[in-house]
């Protein structure tokens, strides 16, 4: 019998009850900063997002037969039941799950303690992005990159040149400067190899980087998705990508988030790029037959963060 189901699931009159007999132990595993602003009555906090949050309950509940209640932020949010899992898994003999939560207990006007109990903080505020101009931290941004053949795959990072972005009612413009002569290989350990690669990299088999030593992306746009949530991308980026004097249109959902508390961005995102549109040829068995080992697959992986600070004066 798994654990789910031995996890004794009731209602707002039984957890009520428990809170009022003061017999066993009440749990709020949500954040500390929440449950400082308000929780139930006498409750004690572990919060279960939290690695130690198995010695939290331990210090809190040395005694496993002792009834233990725990709750988190209501229905439709897994905090709770996730927290009673555990507890049953560290050998916790009497572990009920009030599944309604904080969310229950507030709606039937009960008793609340805390800094602001009254205080109904949205679970994940909406990121809405200030009106104004923001320039890229370069030094903070990173662009991974991952190539890929039949013995496996290479993967290192290129710089960042220049960027920056503009937004106007929740919607961005903006450009981005990739430094192709910076394109490095981290995964080969042998240094006599390892320039080997990179200068192949930047060959007039691959990047030709000689002639063209930066890519871009230009007329960057960006417009809120509207069903994103707090931890998937909450943003359509489309753009022309130019790369080896070669332009296409790329379009892809990013993750947008403010950083730091001086009104800082970060744009993070991930995409597959088939190289062979931007006349990236080397290796590709559309293009060439009777390869052998040096086929190489079109796709090519890149996963960025890029860091904007607010511009001066804006």
């Amino acid at each position: 019998m798994t654990t789910e189901h031995r996890i004794r699931r009731i209602g707002l009159a039984a957890a009520r009850a428990f809170v009022q007999a003061r017999t066993g132990i009440v749990l709020d595993v949500m954040v500390p900063e929440h449950f400082e602003q308000r929780h139930i009555p006498g409750a004690l906090q572990a919060c279960v997002h939290e690695v130690v949050f198995c010695d939290a309950v331990a210090a809190l509940a040395p005694d496993r037969a002792v009834p233990v209640l725990v709750y988190g932020a209501g229905a439709g949010s897994q905090d709770g039941r996730m927290a009673a899992e555990k507890l049953l898994r560290l050998g916790h003999a009497d572990v009920r799950w009030f599944a309604g939560g904080l969310e229950a207990w507030c709606a039937a006007g009960l008793p609340l303690e805390g800094s602001a109990p009254h205080a109904r903080p949205d679970a994940h505020p909406p990121v809405v992005m200030p009106d104004g101009t923001y320039m890229l931290d370069t030094a903070a941004s990173a662009i991974r990159w991952t190539g890929r053949n039949d013995n496996g795959a290479h993967h290192g990072t290129v710089n960042c040149a220049a960027g920056s972005l503009a937004f106007s009612r929740g919607h961005g413009t903006g450009d981005l400067r990739i430094d192709m002569r910076s394109i490095r290989d981290l995964d080969i350990a042998d240094a006599a190899l390892r320039p080997v690669l990179e200068a192949h990299l930047a060959s007039d088999d691959f990047f030709f980087t000689a002639l063209f030593p930066q890519a871009a992306l230009e007329d960057m746009a960006l417009a809120p998705l509207p069903s994103a949530t707090a931890t998937t991308p909450n943003y359509r980026l489309t753009a022309q990508f130019a790369l080896r004097g070669m332009r296409r249109r790329l379009a892809l959902n990013v993750a947008l988030r403010g950083v730091g508390d001086a009104g800082g961005l970060a744009l993070a995102g991930h995409c597959d790029l088939n190289r062979t549109r931007w006349g990236v040829l080397y290796g590709s068995a559309r293009f060439f037959r009777h390869l052998g080992h040096h086929r190489v697959d079109d796709a090519i992986s890149l996963d960025f963060r890029l860091v904007y600070a607010p511009a001066r004066g804006r």
